[in-house]
């Protein structure tokens, strides 16, 4: 028996004290829901459990980004509805005012509510955007720059692979004309199937202003020589005409204006096929290879005929959504712009190329129109498939978040009735381990009544 070290209170002691550690580590299991709460808890399952809260958060952060993503091409998808609606009026104009009951004047007042439906397409067209970011202004579309002034491209698909691409212009849109058109007073000019009649007593002066009313509705440019005068179109492109009926019983004479013409050089295939309407000409290849490109009749440098175009194509300009946790996990949706120019309904001057003022502009405006619907109806087909695809990316990234959390959940969340159970042996132990050091710190008593022979 020894009363300078007490070895059994010691013992007793450290089993207290160890009970007491893991009681504490059980309730901070049980308080905080955690069963790794520092590094020492379990090493290798706290590095893997965070690099699954990284990569949890990054997923639910790239589904909000991919609803965002539909949002935006909702936006937009709502807008070109409103521009389909509008073209559907505007072909209904020109369906009705291709018929001849109507007189100038008629279709005049027809062409002022298409004037004014077209600035709606470019005011649509412009403003709208999503948290500030034009979507059909071109803004968000691919990137393509030309080495001339003035030629651009007004649309590149996704389809088109970035690089270079050259053209030669064999010929530039060209207006109608007519030369020298003779008229008498009192007599009858026949201008597009519309009769200008001057009467007896009328002055050079009001001549000319009569056919400067008709030539104004239907865009046609008048100058004077005399009594002849000489037309054109303000308009340029095979589609404009102008038809010059004689009363005297001289045949008919009709003048065309003519298409750009271009020669396809470097960076198209040998399939690759050209239309063209006025200044615009379409390049189409297989794949979905699409070019719009628009040639004016003249730019800074003069006259566009014969020169060499180089447009060049970059991989850049989208709008860019990421839709995964990961670098370089991106959509990048393509956002052409829709607006009376790339629609081929006004040219780079802004001057319209729809008139109804006349049963061939009528006429020609209805085939125009069908080829503008056609073209909304394909870029709300491609904002369809990406709104189908951000839509199974959302589904997709929930579902893989989900299976993570649950992995992470395992390695890092408490089991609360496992826990418990221990918890309460540990309480037992404890106070079994108290109450042991309690007997072990009365031994000493033992050794006084020994030495008090007692």
């Amino acid at each position: 028996m020894k009363i300078n070290h007490n070895i059994t209170a010691q013992i007793a002691n450290v089993n207290l004290k160890k009970d007491e550690r893991r009681v504490s580590a059980s309730l901070e299991k049980l308080s905080s829901g955690y069963k790794i709460t520092k590094a020492a808890d379990d090493s290798a399952g706290l590095a893997i459990s965070n690099k699954m809260r990284t990569q949890i958060r990054a997923l639910n952060q790239a589904s909000r980004n991919s609803e965002d993503g539909q949002s935006i091409v909702q936006t937009a998808d709502g807008a070109l509805n409103e521009v389909a609606a509008i073209l559907q009026r505007i072909r209904e104009l020109a369906v009705q005012n291709a018929n001849d009951t109507y007189t100038v004047d008629d279709r005049a007042s027809s062409q002022n509510e298409i004037d004014q439906l077209l600035d709606e397409i470019d005011r649509i067209s412009s403003t709208t955007e999503f948290n500030g970011k034009g979507l059909l202004d071109g803004s968000s579309s691919r990137t393509v720059t030309s080495n001339i002034d003035g030629i651009q491209a007004l649309k590149a698909s996704t389809e088109v692979p970035a690089g270079e691409y050259t053209f030669s212009v064999n010929t530039a849109p060209q207006p109608a004309v007519a030369e020298d058109v003779e008229y008498t007073i009192p007599g009858i000019l026949y201008l597009n199937n519309t009769t200008i009649e001057f009467e007896e007593g009328d002055t050079d002066e009001m001549a000319e202003s009569k056919i400067l009313d008709v030539c104004s509705k239907m865009d046609i440019d008048a100058e004077f020589a005399g009594n002849s005068v000489t037309f054109t179109t303000k308009a340029e492109g095979a589609n404009q005409q102008i038809l010059i009926r004689h009363s005297s019983g001289e045949p008919n004479e009709i003048f065309m204006g003519l298409d750009v013409e271009v020669e396809l050089g470097d960076g198209f295939s040998e399939n690759a096929k050209v239309s063209t309407n006025g200044s615009h000409i379409t390049i189409k290849d297989n794949g979905g290879f699409e070019m719009l490109v628009e040639i004016p009749s003249e730019n800074p440098e003069g006259s566009t005929e014969g020169q060499e175009v180089t447009l060049k194509v970059y991989d850049a300009g989208y709008m860019g959504m990421q839709i995964g946790g990961n670098e370089n996990q991106m959509l990048n949706m393509n956002f052409d712009e829709i607006s009376c120019s790339t629609l081929s309904l006004r040219d780079a001057n802004g001057q319209r190329l729809v008139n109804v003022c006349s049963s061939h502009g009528a006429a020609n405006a209805i085939a125009s129109l069908d080829s503008a619907i056609e073209r909304v109806s394909a870029a709300r087909s491609e904002l369809g498939a990406y709104e189908n695809r951000l839509e199974d990316t959302v589904s997709s990234l929930d579902v893989a978040s989900y299976n993570m959390t649950n992995s992470m959940s395992r390695i890092m969340d408490t089991d609360m009735a496992d826990e418990m159970t221990q918890y309460t042996q540990l309480t037992v132990l404890t106070q079994a381990a108290t109450s042991m050091l309690s007997q072990a710190n009365n031994k000493p008593q033992e050794i006084m009544n020994l030495l008090q022979g007692i």
